[in-house]
Formats: C-alpha cells, sequence, structure tokens
C-alpha cells in the first residue's frame, strides 16, 4: 500500500509538467510583454518578428506594451504571471543589466526569476544633429564645436540610465568633453525636441533615429558600433572616425518566467531561430538598424551575464541612481 501511495503521488506531481510540454503552445493566444511604449524601438522590433514567429509555435502572439521605469514595471508584471511558456517577455539591455545597476529596487533578480530564451538581434546606435541646430558636416566638426563652445551641449535621452544616456556618458569619457545630459519620458519625447531644434544631438537606437535622418530631418555623425548602409545612406562607426575605443551597441530577445520546462524553452528556442532564418524578417530588422542575432538558451544566458559588468560599469559611472 505504502509503495502504491508513494507511485501515485509521482505520477500527481509529474502531471504539471508534463501537461506544460504536451499542450503548449495551447488554443489560446500567447502574449508577448513589451515593456516599452507603443511606437518605439523595441516595440517596432517585436512586432516585426511577431507574426512569423506565432506561425513557427503554431499559435497567434499578442504584442502587449506595459511601459514604466525604463522597462522595470512591464518585466515585473510579466514575471507574475505563470511559468508556463504562455507570456513571453521581451528583454534589452536595459531590463537585464541596467535597471538592476540603476535601481536599488527594481523589483526582480534577472538570474533568479528570468530564463533568457533567445537573442533576437544587436542594434546599431547612431550619433545625430539637427542641422538647422547645429551646422555641422562631421564628427570632427562637431568635436570642435563642443570644444569650443562656452556651455556644454545638451544632449537628450529616452530618461536617466537609459541606453541613449549612457551612450551619451561614454562619448564624454572618450572625448574628455562635458556634455549636458536632457532625459524625457520615453524616446518619442526625446526625439520631438530634438527635430524642433531644442538640443544640440542625440546617440540613440537606430530604429529611432533612422527614419529621420533618411527623410533629413536629422544628420548622421556615427554609428555605436557597425557601419550603417541603407539606400543611398551610409554611416561609419564612431572608432572608425577617430573614437578609437568607441564600442556600444543595445541588443534584445526573448524570455519566460523561471521554471518553465524545458521542453517548452527548447521549442521557443527553435521557433525564434527559425524566425531569424526568415529572409523577409531579417530584411525588415536589418533596414531598421537591427541585426539579427541566433543563439541558444545557453549562449544567451553567458551573453546576459557577460554584459551585467559592462554596463553596470556605465552606470557607475554616469553617476546616476534611483530610488
Amino acid at each position: 500500500m505504502k509503495k502504491l501511495f508513494i507511485f501515485s503521488l509521482a505520477i500527481s506531481l509529474s502531471i504539471p509538467l508534463y501537461a506544460q510540454e504536451t499542450t503548449w503552445p495551447g488554443d489560446k493566444p500567447l502574449r508577448l510583454v513589451v515593456p516599452f511604449p507603443a511606437g518605439g524601438g523595441a516595440d517596432i522590433i517585436a512586432r516585426t518578428i511577431s507574426e512569423e514567429l506565432s506561425k513557427n509555435i503554431g499559435q497567434k502572439i499578442i504584442v502587449e506594451n506595459r511601459a514604466g521605469a525604463g522597462g522595470s514595471l512591464g518585466t515585473q508584471w510579466a514575471l507574475k504571471e505563470k511559468n508556463d511558456g504562455r507570456t513571453l517577455i521581451y528583454v534589452t539591455n536595459g531590463t537585464l543589466c541596467t535597471n538592476p545597476a540603476l535601481y536599488p529596487k527594481v523589483g526582480y533578480n534577472v538570474n533568479q526569476d528570468i530564463e533568457p530564451v533567445g537573442r533576437l538581434t544587436d542594434i546599431t546606435l547612431v550619433m545625430a544633429v539637427n542641422p538647422k541646430r547645429m551646422p555641422v558636416k562631421s564628427l570632427a566638426d562637431f568635436l570642435n564645436k563642443a570644444q569650443k563652445n562656452a556651455k556644454p551641449l545638451t544632449y537628450s535621452s529616452s530618461g536617466n540610465g537609459t541606453t541613449s544616456h549612457l551612450a551619451g556618458v561614454l562619448l564624454g569619457q572618450q572625448t574628455g568633453l562635458t556634455f549636458e545630459h536632457i532625459p524625457y519620458r520615453g524616446g518619442a519625447a526625446s526625439m520631438t525636441d530634438m527635430l524642433a531644434g531644442r538640443i544640440d544631438f542625440i546617440i540613440d537606437v537606430a530604429p529611432n533615429v533612422l527614419p529621420h535622418v533618411q527623410a533629413a530631418r536629422l544628420l548622421a555623425l556615427g554609428t555605436g558600433s557597425k557601419s550603417i548602409k541603407e539606400s543611398e545612406i551610409t554611416i561609419e562607426p564612431l572608432k572608425n572616425l577617430g573614437l578609437k575605443d568607441y564600442e556600444l551597441f543595445a541588443w534584445d530577445g526573448i524570455a519566460v518566467k523561471k521554471g518553465t520546462s524545458h521542453e517548452v524553452v527548447t521549442r521557443l528556442s527553435e521557433a525564434i531561430e527559425k524566425t531569424l532564418s526568415n529572409d523577409r524578417v531579417r530584411q525588415l530588422l536589418i533596414a531598421r538598424g537591427a541585426q539579427p542575432v541566433q543563439s541558444t538558451p545557453e549562449e544567451f544566458s553567458r551573453f546576459v551575464q557577460s554584459e551585467q559588468k559592462k554596463w553596470a560599469e556605465l552606470v557607475k559611472n554616469s553617476q546616476t541612481s534611483l530610488d
């Protein structure tokens, strides 16, 4: 009787995991939680891959924007859901590396609460000026003006501790110049004032900047990592234009809540890899300045751990701390 009880208990304990593995993705739409506002760079990339990813998973995916605190609030919200693989989390260098270093109470532990599944893209940063406010032709012209200007030149960002903020911090370190940081609540507000000629320069992710460069509203001075060649526009890396040690890019990926079954993580990883192999998806991402990057869950986890140190150091150097 005792052996029968133990056997029955073992079977009952295995049912939730077995059910999770055999029924995923189920008969209801999955959610891809994007912890940033609609219309921003993260949202654009998430929606670019969602349709093809949905086909490869075999279930509809609903992109759900839950913005706030640089992506922390939406990430917290997603982690309150079940670890059944039905809530996918759009993650970035900001939510997994910068925010934990920036906010003393970020609301989650990256290594204990989050299971990285697959990388999506490396996202080039673009440094640009509004020609009407800053009539320069090159990075050299810009740096010469910055050195001679009576006051520090201003740059905008989507908020304290964001990639666009830290990119400016790194520029100051590399040039020895002082720049005044003007934080905004989101990339849209930052870009609005940039286009209105109220800010001297910006260094932001390519999906946010490239459309305005292509429309000649902004002039690109360089990129944070790889060169961009799109239509008639070629933008060289800042490291090739005199700032030899300037190397910075944003990145993103998809994760799930820790405890999601290995079977579900594997199947989701395979679906992501297949999505990024699709020529149409690849071309759309590349056109937006986002380079597709494929990885296994294990490779993504190791990458996140290596990036945590780099971004934490930038946060420290920015002397920014938020409660």
